[in-house]
C-alpha cells in the first residue's frame, strides 16, 4: 500500500498492469510448471555451451575410439568359420499322391529352431568328445537361410579351422537324423490320429444301425417304401368303399323322403262310425273346479284368476252353441266315430322302417370306414414323416462306412509309409577347413566408440549447460522469471564505454511508465531487492541514479543497509534512519554528503519489524526528494521485513549478476513476495561480459 499526499491509503496496481506482468498471469499455473520455466534460455546459451566446451570433442571421442579398438584388439582372438551347406527338395511323393493325406510338410521355422536344439546339440558335443556344454556350442554355431530359399548354410566357429569344418559337418548329420526322427513322429501321431478316427467311425456306424433298428421297430416299419405303398394301396380302397357306401346311402334317403311324403298324403284310420261327443262338456267341468279352486287360494282382481274365468267362459259358450246345434240336427249318426287303421299306411310305414334299417346300416359302415381311413391318413403321414429322417439314417450310415473304408486304406498307407527312412533335407556341400580366419572387425568398434564419445561430449556440455541456471540474457528474466527486463548493462570497459552508457539509458527508457510518476508532491520510491548485497554493485546503483538524476532532473536520497556491526564505508557516523522509522524522532535525519541514509538490521528490528504505515513516512520525510532509493539487505537475513518494504515500494528492481546469480534464488524471492502481494516487480542484469553483450541484448 502507498501512502498519498493526503493521507489516505492508495491500493496498488494490479499485477498485469505493472511490471509483474507474469506474477499475475500465471497465478493459476501449477507450481511445477512455474519451476519448470526455468530451464528455459536462450539459443545462443547453447551455442556457447558449445563453443566454451569444444575441447571435450578432442579428448572423449578420439579417446573412446582408440580404447574400444584396443578393447576389440587384446580381447578377441582369431576364429575360423566353416559353412555346410543344406538343401531342401520337394519330396516326389507329394506329386504323386503317395504321401498319406493329411501330411503337412515341416514349416522353415521349426527346420531353424531345430537345428539349435538340445537334442541336436548334445548328441554333436557327444560324438565330437568336444571340451564344452551344448550351450557353449550353441554360441559357436549359426544357421541362416534367405527368405523365400530352401538352401540351409550351417556355420560353425573354432580357433581350430579344422574343428570348425568338423563340427559343422557332424552337426549337419545330426540334424538329418533328428529331422527323421521328426517326420517319423508327426506320421505316427498322423496313424494315431487315424485309428481314433476309425474307433468313432465305427462308434457310431453301431449307433447309427441301432438308432435305425429302433425306429423301425417303434413304428411297425420293414422297408418305408413298401410300407408306404401297401398304406397307400389300402387307402385307395376304402376310400373307394366310402364313395359307394355314400352313393347308395343318399339313394335311399332320396327313397325315405318320397315314402315319407307319400305317408303324409295317406290317411292313417279310416272313420266308420260318428256319435255326439261329450268332451268339451268334460272340459267345462275341469276348469269350472279348477276356477273354483283358483277363487278360493287368489284374490278377485288376480290375472291367473281372470284368465281363467274368460277359459270357462269360452267353453260355455262352445256348450252352449253345441246344444243348439244338437236341438236343430236331424242326424243322431254323428254323435259316434268308429276309426280303423288305413291298410295302405302301414304298408308305406313298413317301407320306411326297411330304408331307415339300410340308412343305419350304410351310416354305420361309412363311419367305420372312415375311421379306418383316418388311420390309414395317419400312417402315412408318419411313415411321410419318418420317411427322410430314415433315409438321412441311411445316408449317413452309408457316408460312416465309406469314411471307413477310406480310413482303413489310408491307416495301410501310413504304416506302409512309416516302413521307409526318407528326409527332404540332404547335405548339398561338406564344410571344409578354412584357410582365413574371420575379421575382428575392429574398425566398427572404432566408429562405435568414436560416436559414444561424441553422445557422452554432448550429454555433458548439454548437461551441464541444462542445470546452469545462472542468469544470462532477457529470455531468463522475461520467460524463466515471468518479469519485466528493464535492459542488460554490460562491463564499463574503456573499448566499448558507449555501450555501458546506453545501456543506462536504454534502462531509463524501458521503466519510463515508472519513472513518469516522479513528482516534487509525490516522491518515488525505488527499493534494490537482490538476493545477496554481492548480487548489487553499489556503481551500478550509483550511476542509475545519477543518469536519472541528469535525464530527468530529480534530487534523490538512497537508503543503505547497515546489518550488524557493518559500519558506513566513509569515515563518518554513519546517518541512521531507524529512530525516525520507530517514531523514537519526529525530524529524520538529513543525508550525508553521498546522499545517502542508512537504515541498520538491528534487533528491533527483528523483534518489530515496520509496518507500511511506517515505511510510507520515508516519503513524507523526504518530500523535498523526488527519487528515494533503498538498498534492501540480504534476502535471507529477515524476508518479511524484505517483502513488506517490496510491498510498500512504487518500483521493485531486482538486480542480477551476468552468469552469478541464480535464477532458483530469484525464483525463490519471487515466490515470497507473490505471497505478499507485490507488484511493480522488474529485474535488469549487469556486468555482461562485452563479448556476449551483443549476444545476450538479442
Amino acid at each position: 500500500m502507498i501512502l498519498s499526499d493526503n493521507g489516505t491509503i492508495d491500493v496498488p496496481v494490479p499485477a498485469s498492469a505493472s511490471g509483474t506482468e507474469g506474477m499475475g498471469q500465471d497465478a493459476n499455473l501449477p507450481a511445477i510448471f512455474r519451476f519448470l520455466r526455468l530451464f528455459k534460455r536462450d539459443l545462443w546459451c547453447w551455442l556457447n555451451a558449445l563453443q566454451k566446451m569444444w575441447w571435450l570433442f578432442l579428448i572423449f571421442p578420439f579417446l573412446f575410439a582408440i580404447g574400444l579398438f584396443m578393447v576389440r584388439t587384446m580381447t578377441t582372438t582369431n576364429v575360423y568359420v566353416a559353412n555346410c551347406g543344406m538343401i531342401r527338395q520337394s519330396i516326389s511323393d507329394t506329386h504323386h499322391e503317395v504321401l498319406p493325406p493329411g501330411y503337412v510338410n515341416i514349416q522353415k521355422s521349426v527346420i531353424m529352431t531345430l537345428f539349435k536344439s538340445r537334442a541336436v546339440l548334445e548328441e554333436t558335443v557327444k560324438r565330437l568328445s568336444l571340451p564344452y556344454t551344448a550351450e557353449q556350442l550353441f554360441r559357436n554355431i549359426d544357421v541362416k537361410s534367405e527368405k523365400n530359399s530352401d538352401y540351409y548354410y550351417v556355420s560353425a566357429s573354432s580357433k581350430d579351422p579344422t574343428i570348425a569344418a568338423t563340427l559343422a559337418n557332424t552337426l549337419a548329420d545330426v540334424f538329418i537324423e533328428e529331422y527323421k526322427k521328426l517326420i517319423r513322429k508327426n506320421l505316427e501321431d498322423l496313424n494315431d490320429s487315424y485309428v481314433r478316427t476309425q474307433n468313432d467311425l465305427e462308434k457310431q456306424i453301431e449307433e447309427q444301425g441301432e438308432k435305425l433298428k429302433d425306429l423301425c421297430a417303434e413304428n411297425n416299419l420293414t422297408m418305408i417304401e413298401s410300407d408306404i405303398a401297401f398304406n397307400n394301396q389300402r387307402l385307395l380302397q376304402v376310400e373307394d368303399r366310402l364313395t359307394q357306401a355314400a352313393s347308395t346311402l343318399d339313394s335311399a334317403k332320396q327313397a325315405l323322403y318320397e315314402l315319407q311324403g307319400e305317408l303324409a298324403n295317406t290317411q292313417e284310420n279310416v272313420v266308420t262310425h260318428r256319435e255326439k261327443s261329450t268332451v268339451v262338456e268334460d272340459n267345462l267341468r275341469q276348469e269350472e273346479s279348477v276356477l273354483a279352486r283358483y277363487e278360493e287360494v287368489y284374490a278377485r282382481n288376480n290375472p291367473i284368476l281372470i284368465q281363467q274365468r274368460e277359459v270357462v267362459r269360452k267353453l260355455r259358450a262352445e256348450v252352449e252353441k253345441s246344444q243348439q246345434e244338437d236341438e236343430t240336427s236331424e242326424n243322431e249318426l254323428d254323435r259316434k266315430i268308429i276309426i280303423s287303421r288305413n291298410p295302405a299306411y302301414t304298408q308305406i310305414l313298413v317301407s320306411i322302417a326297411a330304408r331307415k334299417a339300410e340308412i343305419s346300416s350304410l351310416t354305420n359302415d361309412i363311419k367305420l370306414n372312415n375311421e379306418i381311413a383316418v388311420q390309414l391318413r395317419a400312417r402315412r403321414e408318419l411313415l411321410a414323416s419318418i420317411q427322410p429322417v430314415i433315409r438321412q439314417m441311411e445316408m449317413d450310415l452309408a457316408q460312416y462306412k465309406e469314411q471307413l473304408n477310406k480310413n482303413k486304406l489310408q491307416i495301410a498307407t501310413i504304416r506302409n509309409f512309416l516302413d521307409r527312412s526318407f528326409s527332404d533335407i540332404s547335405i548339398q556341400e561338406l564344410a571344409k577347413p578354412p584357410n582365413r580366419p574371420l575379421g575382428r572387425k575392429r574398425s566398427v568398434w572404432g566408429i562405435i566408440g568414436f560416436i559414444l564419445g561424441t553422445f557422452i561430449s554432448l550429454s555433458i556440455i548439454f548437461g551441464c549447460e541444462l542445470f546452469n541456471l545462472t542468469v544470462r540474457s532477457s529470455i531468463d528474466i522475461e520467460q524463466a522469471l515471468q518479469i519485466k527486463a528493464l535492459g542488460l548493462i554490460p562491463v564499463l570497459d574503456q573499448a566499448h564505454r558507449a555501450n555501458y552508457y546506453s545501456a543506462l539509458q536504454t534502462i531509463l527508457s524501458n521503466g519510463e511508465e515508472y519513472f513518469s510518476k516522479l513528482s516534487p508532491d509525490h516522491p518515488l520510491l525505488v527499493v534494490f531487492a537482490p538476493n545477496k548485497r554481492a548480487d548489487l554493485d553499489g556503481k551500478i546503483r550509483e550511476e542509475f541514479c545519477e543518469t536519472l538524476k541528469i535525464r530527468l532532473g530529480c534530487k534523490y536520497v538512497v537508503i543503505s543497509p547497515l546489518v550488524g556491526e557493518e559500519e558506513a564505508p566513509s569515515n563518518q557516523t554513519p546517518v541512521l534512519i531507524n529512530d525516525y522509522l520507530y517514531q523514537f524522532t519526529d525530524e529524520a535525519p538529513k543525508p550525508d554528503k553521498d546522499h545517502c541514509v542508512y537504515f541498520k538490521l538491528d534487533d528491533l528490528s527483528f523483534i518489530s519489524p515496520l509496518t507500511g504505515d511506517q515505511i510510507q513516512r520515508i516519503k513524507t520525510a523526504y518530500k523535498s526528494v523526488s527519487l528515494i532509493v533503498w538498498d534492501l539487505f540480504d534476502f535471507e537475513l529477515h524476508r518479511q521485513l524484505f517483502a513488506e518494504i517490496a510491498h510498500n515500494a512504487d518500483l521493485t528492481i531486482i538486480p542480477m549478476k551476468y552468469a552469478q546469480t541464480s535464477k532458483l534464488s530469484i525464483y525463490r524471492i519471487l515466490q515470497f513476495l507473490k505471497a505478499f502481494h507485490v507488484n511493480n516487480v522488474v529485474g535488469f542484469l549487469y556486468n555482461i561480459n562485452n563479448k556476449h553483450y551483443s549476444k545476450a541484448s538479442l
